[in-house]
């Protein structure tokens, strides 16, 4: 009975150690499809993207994940940007 109740709990922990694993691949891919959007768009429009282009811009969010798109947003549409 110990063997059978051991063997759940390590596949239960697996299972739930692996959700947020997934969670977090999902978030990057969608901050990256999104900022990608966004910089296509950016470079359309006003022919203003700062330092790289779009798809570099999310290369660097799907890499980096919340903190990059974060910066991207910080460079690009904030009150500081448009000083």
């Amino acid at each position: 009975m110990d063997l059978i109740f051991n063997n759940f709990n390590s596949e239960l922990l697996i299972g739930y150690g692996f959700l947020p694993i997934v969670g977090s691949i999902l978030v990057h891919f969608a901050f990256s499809a999104a900022v990608f959007n966004d910089a296509q768009r950016l470079q359309r429009d006003h022919d203003s993207l700062a330092f790289v282009n779009s798809w570099l811009w999310s290369l660097a969010v799907l890499v980096g994940g919340v903190f990059v798109a974060l910066a991207y947003w910080v460079i690009h549409h904030s009150t500081i940007a448009r000083r």
